[in-house]
C-alpha cells in the first residue's frame, strides 16, 4: 500500500519574522547641559540602547551620528534624573489611603479634617499622617481623649509627621492593652498624665504595640502602593531612589514588580533591621550590574526624632529638661551587625538625628570599618544635630551625610526651643560636612516630607522656608551653592550608592536617565526655583510619563 503524499510533506514552518529594527538614537540639544562644574551651553547628548553614547557639540554629534532621531528642546535645562537619596516608597503610596493632617495650624483644625474623613471612608482603622504639635498655638501633644469623640471604637491611629509618634484612640489603647500599668518598651515611650494614665501618644517604638494589630496589607495591595510611591517620585523627576526599611514581604513585592518589569524607576532597596532577614540577603553575592532593583544595604534606627524630643542628645533638651531623648536601638547590637553588614560587602545606613547619636553611629562605624571594609561607603541618615568635631570625621572615615535639606526649613521655627542657645550652631551642618570632604547626599524622607528636588534645592540654597523665613536663612552660614545642592541630588547619591560612573553624571557610558525642564536652572531666583516642575523625563533611555 503508498505511502498518503499528504503525510508525507511536513507541515508548513512559520516564516521567520524579519528582524527588530535597530533601536532608536537619540540626540537630545538646545538645553543647557549640566555637567559636574555646572551647566554648559552648545552641548548635546546621543543616546542609544539605554546608555549616553556620546556628549560634545551639536553639530558635531549630528554629524557622527547621522542616524540618530534629533529632539531639540527649546533651552531649559538638561540634567541626570535626580535620585533620590531617602525615601520610604510603600508608605509615600499609602496616602491616598489615609487622612493627610500635613500642614494644619491647629488641633481643631486637624479634628475637623479627621471628622470628614472618616465620614467618608467609614470602614475600619482610621489611619493617617502628617500632624505636628509644632505648628499648633499651644505646641502640646493632642490626646486620646481628643479623638474619642469623633471615632468611638473604631480604633484610629494618626503618625505624626517624621513617624515617630502616634496619636492613637482609647479604642486603640484597649486593642493593644495599653494601660497605666504598661511598661515603655525598649527603644519607646508611653506618654502618661500626672495620674499615670497614657495620653495616646506613643514614640518610637511603643508604636508597635498598636501597629502589631493592624490587618495586614494583601500582596496586591503592597504591590499597588509600591508601584504607586514610585510613579509619585517619577512626577517628580526622580530616576532612581533609596529606599529605607524595606521588609521581607516588601522586599517580595519589589521582585515580583522587578521580574514584571513594571518598576517605573530604579530602586536601591535598603533592609529594615530584620536580623534574620538580614543575614539571608547579605549571603547573596551584591550585583556587580546596574539594574532596576538590586539590595543595597540595611538601614539601622539609633535614635528617634527632634519634633518628638526622641533624637538622642548629649545634654538634655532645653524645653524638656528631664529627657535626652531615647536611643531606638542598642548601639552595640548595631555595631555588631553593622559591621556583619559591612563585610558582606553591603552598605550600612545608620538613622542618627541627635548629636549622641551621631558621635555614637561615627564611633561604631570606625570599629566596623576595622573589622572588614565594603566598596561601599557606609551612611548616616539625617545628620541633623551634630557636633563642630563629629561633623569633620565625616569626612575623614569616609561616612556619607545623607540629609533631607528640606527639614531644617520645615524645623527651623522650633529647633531653637529644643536645643537652646548654647548648642544651636549643631543643626543641619551642611558646609561643614562639605568643607570636611564628606559625601553629600540629598534626599526627602518622603512622605515625612515633599518629595519635590526643587524645594529641596531651594532648602539648601537659602535654609529658608517658602515664605522667606527666617531672615536671611537659618544659620546661613551652613548653605550651600545651587551647584553644590544640584550634585547632592545627582552625583553625591550616585557616589553614596557605589555608582558614580553610571548615575547621576551626564558622560559617555552612563545610563540614560535624563531629566528636561523648561527653565535655566543656574540663573533663576530661589523662588522661581520653588516653582519649577519636571519638563521631560527619559528612564533607560525610554521617555517616560511625568504622570503619577
Amino acid at each position: 500500500m503508498g505511502v498518503d503524499a499528504t503525510l508525507a510533506i511536513p507541515p508548513e514552518l512559520p516564516m521567520p519574522l524579519p528582524p527588530p529594527p535597530p533601536p532608536a538614537i537619540l540626540l537630545l540639544a538646545g538645553a543647557d547641559l549640566w555637567t559636574s562644574q555646572g551647566f554648559r551651553q552648545g552641548q548635546a547628548v546621543v543616546i542609544e540602547k539605554g546608555q549616553i553614547r556620546a556628549v560634545g557639540p551639536v553639530e558635531s554629534l549630528a554629524r557622527t551620528h547621522p542616524r540618530a532621531q534629533r529632539v531639540d528642546l527649546p533651552g531649559g535645562s538638561l540634567l541626570p534624573g535626580f535620585i533620590e537619596g531617602h525615601a520610604h516608597v510603600a508608605s509615600l503610596g499609602a496616602r491616598s489611603g489615609q487622612v493627610d493632617l500635613a500642614g494644619l495650624e491647629s488641633l481643631p483644625e486637624v479634628l475637623g479634617q479627621i471628622r470628614g474623613w472618616s465620614e467618608a471612608h467609614p470602614e475600619g482603622w482610621l489611619r493617617g499622617r502628617g500632624w505636628d504639635q509644632n505648628l499648633w498655638p499651644a505646641k502640646t501633644f493632642p490626646r486620646a481623649l481628643d479623638l474619642d469623640a469623633l471615632t468611638g471604637t473604631r480604633p484610629a491611629l494618626l503618625k505624626r509627621v517624621d513617624g515617630h509618634a502616634a496619636w492613637v484612640n482609647t479604642a486603640a489603647l484597649a486593642i493593644a492593652g495599653i494601660g497605666p500599668q504598661t511598661p515603655d518598651p525598649e527603644g519607646g515611650r508611653i506618654l502618661k498624665d500626672a495620674h499615670g494614665r497614657p495620653t495616646g501618644i506613643l514614640l518610637d517604638a511603643a508604636m508597635d504595640l498598636v501597629t502589631s494589630h493592624l490587618p495586614p496589607d494583601t500582596d496586591a495591595e503592597l504591590e499597588s502602593r509600591i508601584e504607586a510611591g514610585l510613579r509619585s517620585l517619577r512626577a517628580e523627576g526622580f530616576t532612581t531612589v533609596a529606599d529605607m526599611g524595606v521588609d521581607g514581604r516588601a522586599l517580595a513585592a519589589y521582585r515580583r514588580l522587578a521580574s514584571a518589569g513594571t518598576l517605573p524607576i530604579r530602586v536601591f532597596a535598603y533592609l529594615a533591621h530584620d536580623h534574620d532577614l538580614m543575614l539571608k540577603e547579605l549571603k547573596r553575592a551584591r550585583p556587580k550590574r546596574l539594574s532596576f532593583l538590586q539590595v543595597q544595604g540595611v538601614k539601622f534606627f539609633l535614635d528617634g526624632a527632634l519634633g518628638s524630643r526622641g533624637a538622642r542628645l548629649l545634654a538634655p533638651y532645653s524645653d524638656e529638661p528631664g529627657t535626652l531623648g531615647l536611643w531606638v536601638a542598642d548601639p552595640a547590637r548595631i555595631a555588631l551587625d553593622a559591621a556583619i553588614t559591612l563585610r558582606s560587602g553591603y552598605q550600612p545606613a545608620i538613622h542618627a538625628i541627635g548629636d549622641a547619636a551621631n558621635h555614637a553611629a561615627l564611633d561604631l562605624l570606625a570599629e566596623a570599618m576595622k573589622k572588614g571594609k565594603s566598596a561601599l561607603p557606609p551612611r548616616i541618615e539625617h545628620a541633623q544635630i551634630v557636633t563642630a568635631e563629629d561633623a569633620a570625621r565625616f569626612g575623614k572615615q569616609g561616612v556619607v551625610a545623607s540629609v533631607q535639606p528640606i527639614h531644617c526649613t520645615s524645623d527651623h521655627s522650633w529647633t531653637p526651643e529644643r536645643l537652646g542657645p548654647a548648642r544651636l550652631d549643631e543643626a543641619f551642618p551642611w558646609r561643614r560636612f562639605v568643607n570636611g570632604g564628606a559625601v553629600l547626599a540629598f534626599g526627602s524622607d518622603a512622605p515625612v516630607e515633599d518629595a519635590n528636588p526643587f524645594l529641596g534645592l531651594a532648602a539648601a540654597e537659602t535654609r529658608q522656608d517658602a515664605q522667606g523665613d527666617p531672615p536671611g536663612g537659618f544659620l546661613p552660614d551652613q548653605r550651600l551653592s545651587r551647584t553644590e545642592a544640584i550634585r547632592a541630588y545627582t552625583s553625591g547619591n550616585a557616589t553614596a550608592l557605589g555608582r558614580s560612573r553610571e548615575l547621576g553624571v551626564i558622560q559617555k557610558g552612563a545610563v540614560a536617565d535624563l531629566l528636561w525642564v523648561q527653565v535655566p536652572l543656574a540663573d533663576i531666583s530661589p523662588e522661581a526655583l520653588r516653582k519649577v516642575r519636571p519638563g521631560r523625563l527619559w528612564v533607560n533611555g525610554v521617555e517616560a510619563s511625568l504622570a503619577h
